[in-house]
Protein backbone atom coordinates (compact mmCIF):
# COMPACT_ATOMS: atom_id res chain seq x y z
CA UNK A 1 0.00 0.00 0.00
CA UNK A 2 2.74 2.35 0.57
CA UNK A 3 4.43 1.45 -2.74
CA UNK A 4 1.00 2.52 -4.12
CA UNK A 5 0.94 6.02 -2.29
CA UNK A 6 4.14 6.60 -3.33
CA UNK A 7 3.31 5.81 -7.21
CA UNK A 8 0.34 8.31 -6.50
CA UNK A 9 2.27 10.87 -4.74
CA UNK A 10 6.11 11.50 -5.43
CA UNK A 11 8.40 11.55 -2.62
CA UNK A 12 9.62 14.96 -3.38
CA UNK A 13 6.49 16.53 -3.13
CA UNK A 14 5.72 14.42 0.42
CA UNK A 15 9.13 16.19 1.00
CA UNK A 16 8.13 19.70 -0.04
CA UNK A 17 4.94 19.53 2.41
CA UNK A 18 7.33 18.67 5.28
CA UNK A 19 9.96 21.39 4.87
CA UNK A 20 6.22 23.42 4.46
CA UNK A 21 5.03 22.60 7.92
CA UNK A 22 8.35 23.35 9.36
CA UNK A 23 10.00 20.14 10.71
CA UNK A 24 11.31 21.70 13.99
CA UNK A 25 7.78 22.87 14.43
CA UNK A 26 5.79 19.88 14.22
CA UNK A 27 8.17 17.75 16.16
CA UNK A 28 7.73 19.75 19.41
CA UNK A 29 3.95 19.49 19.02
CA UNK A 30 4.66 15.83 18.40
CA UNK A 31 6.58 15.43 21.77
CA UNK A 32 3.88 16.92 23.71
CA UNK A 33 1.74 15.27 22.29
CA UNK A 34 3.07 11.93 22.75
CA UNK A 35 4.03 12.71 26.64
CA UNK A 36 0.63 13.59 27.30
CA UNK A 37 -1.44 11.15 25.62
CA UNK A 38 1.06 8.55 27.16
CA UNK A 39 0.30 10.18 30.82
CA UNK A 40 -3.06 10.47 30.38
CA UNK A 41 -3.26 6.90 28.99
CA UNK A 42 -1.23 5.04 31.62
CA UNK A 43 -3.47 7.35 34.17
CA UNK A 44 -6.90 5.88 32.90
CA UNK A 45 -5.46 1.79 32.46
CA UNK A 46 -4.22 2.49 36.51
CA UNK A 47 -7.66 3.73 37.68
CA UNK A 48 -9.84 1.41 35.43
CA UNK A 49 -7.32 -1.66 36.81
CA UNK A 50 -8.22 -0.59 39.82
CA UNK A 51 -11.75 -0.35 39.73
CA UNK A 52 -12.35 -3.50 37.60
CA UNK A 53 -9.15 -5.97 38.03
CA UNK A 54 -6.70 -5.08 40.94
CA UNK A 55 -5.29 -2.34 42.79
CA UNK A 56 -1.76 -1.44 40.73
CA UNK A 57 0.54 1.09 41.30
CA UNK A 58 0.64 4.53 39.13
CA UNK A 59 4.36 3.87 39.13
CA UNK A 60 4.15 -0.25 38.04
CA UNK A 61 1.37 0.94 35.30
CA UNK A 62 3.12 3.58 34.21
CA UNK A 63 6.29 1.98 34.10
CA UNK A 64 4.92 -1.29 32.57
CA UNK A 65 2.67 0.84 29.74
CA UNK A 66 5.81 2.27 28.76
CA UNK A 67 7.93 -0.98 28.52
CA UNK A 68 4.79 -2.15 26.05
CA UNK A 69 5.13 0.43 23.69
CA UNK A 70 8.12 -1.69 22.30
CA UNK A 71 5.09 -4.36 22.07
CA UNK A 72 2.93 -1.91 20.32
CA UNK A 73 5.43 -0.94 17.79
CA UNK A 74 4.38 -4.15 16.19
CA UNK A 75 0.58 -3.16 16.69
CA UNK A 76 -1.11 -1.37 19.04
CA UNK A 77 -3.10 -4.48 20.48
CA UNK A 78 -0.34 -6.26 20.99
CA UNK A 79 0.95 -3.61 23.41
CA UNK A 80 -2.53 -4.07 25.41
CA UNK A 81 -2.11 -8.09 25.30
CA UNK A 82 1.21 -7.08 27.30
CA UNK A 83 -0.29 -5.53 30.22
CA UNK A 84 -2.50 -8.32 30.52
CA UNK A 85 0.44 -10.04 30.93
CA UNK A 86 2.27 -8.36 33.60
CA UNK A 87 -0.97 -7.99 35.54
CA UNK A 88 -1.33 -11.34 35.29
CA UNK A 89 2.01 -12.80 36.55
CA UNK A 90 2.38 -10.36 39.20
CA UNK A 91 -0.78 -10.48 40.86
CA UNK A 92 -3.16 -12.80 41.69
CA UNK A 93 -5.61 -12.24 38.77
CA UNK A 94 -6.57 -14.43 35.86
CA UNK A 95 -5.85 -14.01 32.74
CA UNK A 96 -9.86 -14.02 31.67
CA UNK A 97 -10.86 -10.91 34.34
CA UNK A 98 -7.74 -9.48 32.96
CA UNK A 99 -8.32 -9.65 29.40
CA UNK A 100 -11.78 -8.83 30.45
CA UNK A 101 -10.69 -5.45 31.70
CA UNK A 102 -8.60 -4.43 28.53
CA UNK A 103 -11.78 -5.05 26.86
CA UNK A 104 -13.55 -2.72 28.82
CA UNK A 105 -10.82 -0.03 27.92
CA UNK A 106 -10.67 -0.69 24.52
CA UNK A 107 -14.43 -0.86 23.95
CA UNK A 108 -14.74 2.57 26.25
CA UNK A 109 -12.25 4.09 24.20
CA UNK A 110 -13.83 3.03 20.86
CA UNK A 111 -17.33 4.58 22.17
CA UNK A 112 -15.79 8.00 22.97
CA UNK A 113 -14.12 8.04 19.50
CA UNK A 114 -18.31 7.08 18.02
CA UNK A 115 -19.58 10.00 20.12
CA UNK A 116 -17.29 12.21 19.14
CA UNK A 117 -18.07 11.27 15.30
CA UNK A 118 -21.43 11.67 15.97
CA UNK A 119 -21.36 14.59 17.40
CA UNK A 120 -19.01 16.26 14.94
CA UNK A 121 -21.02 14.29 11.99
CA UNK A 122 -24.06 16.41 13.20
CA UNK A 123 -22.49 19.59 13.89
CA UNK A 124 -20.66 19.88 10.69
CA UNK A 125 -21.54 20.32 6.99
CA UNK A 126 -23.75 17.20 6.45
CA UNK A 127 -23.18 17.97 2.70
CA UNK A 128 -19.68 16.21 2.64
CA UNK A 129 -20.39 13.02 1.64
CA UNK A 130 -18.05 11.44 4.12
CA UNK A 131 -19.75 13.15 7.20
CA UNK A 132 -23.31 12.20 5.71
CA UNK A 133 -22.34 8.26 5.95
CA UNK A 134 -20.74 8.74 9.89
CA UNK A 135 -24.16 10.17 10.40
CA UNK A 136 -25.18 6.92 10.08
CA UNK A 137 -22.61 4.81 10.96
CA UNK A 138 -22.65 6.55 14.51
CA UNK A 139 -26.59 6.87 15.02
CA UNK A 140 -25.79 2.62 14.57
CA UNK A 141 -22.85 2.45 16.56
CA UNK A 142 -24.51 4.35 19.57
CA UNK A 143 -28.10 2.37 19.09
CA UNK A 144 -25.71 -0.97 19.48
CA UNK A 145 -23.70 0.70 22.66
CA UNK A 146 -27.33 1.40 24.07
CA UNK A 147 -28.57 -2.45 23.61
CA UNK A 148 -25.06 -3.13 24.87
CA UNK A 149 -25.79 -1.00 28.18
CA UNK A 150 -29.39 -2.61 28.65
CA UNK A 151 -27.51 -6.59 28.27
CA UNK A 152 -25.06 -5.33 30.90
CA UNK A 153 -28.34 -4.41 33.37
CA UNK A 154 -30.22 -7.25 32.55
CA UNK A 155 -26.80 -9.50 33.30
CA UNK A 156 -27.79 -12.67 32.18
CA UNK A 157 -26.25 -15.63 34.03
CA UNK A 158 -24.97 -17.29 31.00
CA UNK A 159 -23.08 -14.77 30.06
CA UNK A 160 -22.31 -12.63 33.24
CA UNK A 161 -20.53 -15.78 34.81
CA UNK A 162 -18.43 -15.90 32.04
CA UNK A 163 -14.83 -14.79 33.84
CA UNK A 164 -13.59 -12.70 30.34
CA UNK A 165 -16.79 -10.83 30.98
CA UNK A 166 -17.21 -10.56 34.37
CA UNK A 167 -15.37 -7.46 34.46
CA UNK A 168 -18.10 -5.95 32.15
CA UNK A 169 -20.78 -7.00 34.15
CA UNK A 170 -19.11 -6.02 37.25
CA UNK A 171 -19.01 -2.66 36.20
CA UNK A 172 -22.16 -2.21 35.47
CA UNK A 173 -23.72 0.72 33.54
CA UNK A 174 -22.55 2.75 36.20
CA UNK A 175 -18.60 1.33 36.19
CA UNK A 176 -18.88 2.00 32.39
CA UNK A 177 -19.60 5.64 32.97
CA UNK A 178 -16.78 6.10 34.92
CA UNK A 179 -14.46 4.41 32.71
CA UNK A 180 -15.46 6.66 30.02
CA UNK A 181 -14.87 9.53 31.88
CA UNK A 182 -11.40 8.84 33.31
CA UNK A 183 -10.31 7.90 29.49
CA UNK A 184 -12.00 10.91 28.28
CA UNK A 185 -8.61 13.15 28.53
CA UNK A 186 -6.82 10.10 26.36
CA UNK A 187 -9.33 10.56 23.52
CA UNK A 188 -9.73 14.08 23.34
CA UNK A 189 -6.05 14.43 23.20
CA UNK A 190 -5.82 12.08 20.07
CA UNK A 191 -8.53 14.50 18.41
CA UNK A 192 -7.30 18.05 19.65
CA UNK A 193 -3.52 17.38 18.54
CA UNK A 194 -3.85 15.16 15.53
CA UNK A 195 -6.18 18.32 14.04
CA UNK A 196 -3.69 20.97 15.10
CA UNK A 197 -1.04 18.37 13.22
CA UNK A 198 -3.07 18.15 9.94
CA UNK A 199 -3.35 22.31 10.22
CA UNK A 200 0.38 22.63 10.30
CA UNK A 201 0.54 20.73 7.03
CA UNK A 202 -2.26 23.03 5.22
CA UNK A 203 -4.98 20.24 5.86
CA UNK A 204 -7.62 23.25 6.80
CA UNK A 205 -10.27 20.76 8.11
CA UNK A 206 -12.87 22.06 10.74
CA UNK A 207 -12.54 20.85 13.74
CA UNK A 208 -15.90 19.51 13.29
CA UNK A 209 -15.33 17.24 10.46
CA UNK A 210 -11.76 15.76 12.04
CA UNK A 211 -13.36 14.75 15.20
CA UNK A 212 -15.58 13.23 12.96
CA UNK A 213 -12.96 11.37 10.57
CA UNK A 214 -9.67 11.15 13.03
CA UNK A 215 -11.77 7.98 14.57
CA UNK A 216 -12.07 6.29 11.36
CA UNK A 217 -8.20 6.79 10.66
CA UNK A 218 -7.25 5.85 14.51
CA UNK A 219 -9.27 2.51 13.45
CA UNK A 220 -7.75 1.83 10.53
CA UNK A 221 -4.37 2.18 12.24
CA UNK A 222 -5.28 -0.28 15.14
CA UNK A 223 -6.16 -3.43 12.32
CA UNK A 224 -3.81 -5.95 12.86
CA UNK A 225 -3.00 -6.02 8.97
CA UNK A 226 0.59 -4.07 9.02
CA UNK A 227 3.09 -2.54 10.94
CA UNK A 228 2.16 0.58 13.25
CA UNK A 229 -1.05 0.71 10.37
CA UNK A 230 2.10 2.14 7.50
CA UNK A 231 0.19 2.12 4.23
CA UNK A 232 -3.54 1.48 5.33
CA UNK A 233 -3.35 4.54 7.25
CA UNK A 234 -1.85 6.66 4.59
CA UNK A 235 -4.36 5.46 2.09
CA UNK A 236 -7.26 5.85 4.71
CA UNK A 237 -5.83 9.96 5.21
CA UNK A 238 -6.07 10.62 1.84
CA UNK A 239 -8.91 9.46 0.98
CA UNK A 240 -10.80 11.05 4.34
CA UNK A 241 -8.22 14.56 4.48
CA UNK A 242 -7.38 15.24 0.62
CA UNK A 243 -10.33 17.25 0.11
CA UNK A 244 -9.48 19.55 2.68
CA UNK A 245 -5.97 20.02 1.93
CA UNK A 246 -4.72 23.31 0.49
CA UNK A 247 -2.59 23.37 -3.28
CA UNK A 248 -3.58 23.80 -6.82
CA UNK A 249 -3.64 19.80 -7.78
CA UNK A 250 -5.02 16.80 -6.22
CA UNK A 251 -1.28 15.83 -6.47
CA UNK A 252 0.05 18.71 -4.12
CA UNK A 253 -3.32 17.92 -1.89
CA UNK A 254 -2.72 14.59 -1.49
CA UNK A 255 0.93 15.00 -0.60
CA UNK A 256 0.71 17.43 2.50
CA UNK A 257 -2.14 14.31 3.87
CA UNK A 258 0.56 11.83 3.19
CA UNK A 259 3.51 14.04 4.78
CA UNK A 260 1.60 14.42 7.66
CA UNK A 261 0.36 10.91 8.31
CA UNK A 262 3.74 9.71 7.92
CA UNK A 263 5.35 12.26 9.77
CA UNK A 264 3.19 11.46 12.70
CA UNK A 265 3.91 7.98 12.45
CA UNK A 266 7.65 7.93 12.34
CA UNK A 267 8.13 10.26 15.19
CA UNK A 268 5.70 8.73 17.53
CA UNK A 269 7.41 5.19 16.26
CA UNK A 270 10.84 7.09 16.87
CA UNK A 271 9.27 8.10 20.84
CA UNK A 272 7.78 4.90 21.44
CA UNK A 273 10.95 2.91 20.92
CA UNK A 274 12.96 5.69 22.89
CA UNK A 275 9.82 5.24 25.54
CA UNK A 276 10.01 1.51 26.06
CA UNK A 277 13.87 1.29 25.95
CA UNK A 278 14.16 3.99 29.30
CA UNK A 279 11.44 2.05 31.14
CA UNK A 280 12.98 -1.38 29.93
CA UNK A 281 15.89 -0.37 31.79
CA UNK A 282 14.89 0.91 35.38
CA UNK A 283 13.32 -2.47 36.38
CA UNK A 284 14.86 -6.09 36.39
CA UNK A 285 11.27 -8.00 37.19
CA UNK A 286 10.15 -5.69 34.28
CA UNK A 287 12.63 -6.81 31.80
CA UNK A 288 11.96 -10.68 32.60
CA UNK A 289 8.25 -10.18 32.49
CA UNK A 290 8.48 -8.25 28.97
CA UNK A 291 11.11 -11.41 27.66
CA UNK A 292 8.44 -13.96 28.84
CA UNK A 293 5.61 -11.31 27.59
CA UNK A 294 7.38 -11.20 24.00
CA UNK A 295 7.69 -15.32 24.01
CA UNK A 296 4.16 -15.51 25.00
CA UNK A 297 3.42 -13.25 22.01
Amino acid sequence: MLWWVFRTVPLGRVWQALQGAGPAAVLAVVAVYFVYTFAADAFATWATFGWFCAKLKLWDVITVRGITYLLALLNYNLGQGGIVYFVVKRHDVGAARATGTVLLTIGVLLVQLLLLAAIGSTVANSRDPQLAVMQKITAVGLFAFALYLVLIRLAPRVLARRPILEPLFDAGVTGHLKAMLVRAPHVAGHILFQWVLLRMFGVAVPFSAAATLLPVLFVVGWLPIAIQGLGTKQVAAIALFASYATGASQEERAARVVAFSLTVTAVVLFFSAVTGLAFFGTSGKAKNAFRDAERAA
